[in-house]
């Protein structure tokens, strides 16, 4: 490992690490993902190597309602198993559910998306590497509500929010809404291509945050899988709204079979990589 010494790590304008000294002389490293996802800073010794905490994988679904972490987690994984369903529906069960039954069951996937997003933006507004003094300072009020251009984090949350609402009009609209070709195309079709290219943004800036980090290790990593199981279900929604394209002329898909084989894909990825982030809050019990 590389000895690291007291100081700010950045990429661009963004800020990834710190390491700081603790009262009674121990550097710890913190790190922007760490930091927003309720995980405790990594001590260093002396040659600045970290001491690393568990991180095997035990398939045991953890419950800790007093986390927001949790909660976030929790939620996407529900707002997946409902998209999952959705596209389920229509790949295996087409003759036994209506349409308006699959699209409603997308639509109330979205709202769990967009709760759980929200509290996302929530955790990188409240624990923003950006703005945070020290990590033992004391807690300033809770804010429903900031800027933090400066953090990766914020801009993965803040982009991922958005294109959760755009996915909340899109599912809307295709269960209770647009009927003409113009109208299927602006308000179905449009948030879904623009909510995904947010999600793709959103990953971006999650893997900005990660990214020249010595202590995440590729394949062994919860959070190096975590990130990356995102950054794949986002790409694969992004697939899914390309083959989803809408003909404002005919109001036909491109190829719906396929958009809806991407989003199970897409689904099955975030559920992943929800469920790996909260294992990783085993280490808040410790």
């Amino acid at each position: 490992m590389k000895k690291r010494i007291e100081g700010i790590s950045r990429i661009g304008p963004f800020i990834t690490q710190k390491v700081e000294e603790s009262a009674d002389g121990e550097h710890y490293l913190i790190s922007s993902w760490r930091l927003r996802h309720g995980l405790h800073p990594l001590r260093l010794d002396e040659k600045g190597r970290v001491h690393r905490p568990s991180e095997r994988l035990a398939l045991l679904f953890i419950v800790r309602p007093g986390l927001l972490t949790w909660w976030v987690g929790t939620l996407f994984m529900i707002g997946s198993l409902f998209f999952t369903a959705g596209s389920l529906m229509i790949l295996l069960w087409s003759q036994r559910f209506s349409a308006d039954t699959i699209n409603l069951t997308y639509f109330i996937g979205s709202i769990f998306f967009t709760t759980a997003a929200y509290g996302q933006l929530l955790q990188a507004i409240n624990a923003n590497i950006a703005m945070q003094v020290g990590w033992s300072a004391k807690k300033k009020n809770w804010r429903w509500w900031a800027r933090g251009i400066q953090s990766a984090g914020f801009m993965a949350a803040g982009s991922q929010f958005i294109g959760t609402i755009l996915f909340n009009i899109n599912t809307f609209d295709a269960w209770h809404g647009a009927v003409s070709a113009i109208g299927k195309h602006l308000f179905i079709w449009a948030p879904n291509m623009m909510g995904s290219v947010l999600f793709m943004i959103s990953s971006f800036f999650a893997w900005i945050e990660i990214y020249r980090d010595d202590y995440i290790r590729p394949f062994r990593s919860l959070t190096w899988w975590a990130v990356w199981s995102n950054i794949t279900g986002s790409i694969f929604f992004q697939i899914s709204a390309l083959y989803a394209w809408i003909s404002p002329l005919t109001g036909e898909e491109a190829n719906g079979h396929l958009s809806i084989v991407f989003t199970l894909l897409g689904a099955l990825c975030f559920f992943i990589g929800a469920f790996i982030s909260n294992l990783q809050l085993r280490e808040s019990e410790k």
